[in-house]
């Protein structure tokens, strides 16, 4: 079911302050969007970011029901997605001079009940992005990207520069970096 309006329904930047995370009402519709859509929502808020995204929505729509909330998480990682992968593409045409594409696929939920109300999908490559908060975003968009460009193009990027081999996507306290698979140390920053 998809909402009879897909314009996002959050108007960023403007409108009232969002509601505090133990407000009983925002709580209450957190533990229903979770129930309908077979996920631990609270589960995200070891991030101060996925946090205001759920606030900022119950702020701006209220208690909106899980079939028109969808589309605006979807949206929501799509956007994030979409950022980390064109400064990621800039970074691989530096570092290597190749002008490469990935693509961020969305893909509507379909009808299928079984499991609840149904969830779109956002992709990089053929990794799926199931992050809330954007360094979570970052981190699945970078493990696509890096995937495809293995996968596809036979291109092991990025490159940790003391050991020569691909570092792993990973998401630390500090936000998203790459991390070398040699040692654990961090090789850069991912663009969020």
């Amino acid at each position: 079911m998809h909402p009879p309006d897909s314009r996002p329904l959050i108007d960023a930047g403007s409108g009232p302050r969002p509601v505090p995370a133990d407000d009983l009402a925002f709580r209450a519709w957190l533990r229903g969007l979770s129930g309908a859509l077979h996920t631990d929502l609270d589960g995200h808020f070891g991030s101060p970011e996925a946090l205001a995204f759920f606030q900022e929505v119950f702020t701006v729509n209220g208690a909106v029901p899980a079939p028109y909330f969808v589309p605006l998480l979807d949206e929501h990682r799509r956007v994030h997605a979409e950022r980390t992968v064109t400064a990621l593409l800039a970074q691989v045409r530096r570092d290597t001079g190749r002008t490469l594409d990935v693509p961020v696929v969305h893909e509507w939920p379909g009808d299928d009940r079984e499991y609840g109300e149904p969830v779109g999908e956002v992709s990089v490559g053929h990794e799926p992005v199931w992050g809330v908060a954007p360094a979570d975003i970052a981190v699945d968009a970078a493990e696509g990207v890096q995937c495809l460009l293995a996968d596809r193009d036979r291109l092991v990027w990025p490159l940790c520069p003391d050991h020569r081999t691909g570092p792993h996507a990973t998401r630390t306290p500090a936000g998203a970096v790459w991390v070398c698979s040699a040692t654990g140390h961090v090789v850069a920053p991912i663009p969020v």
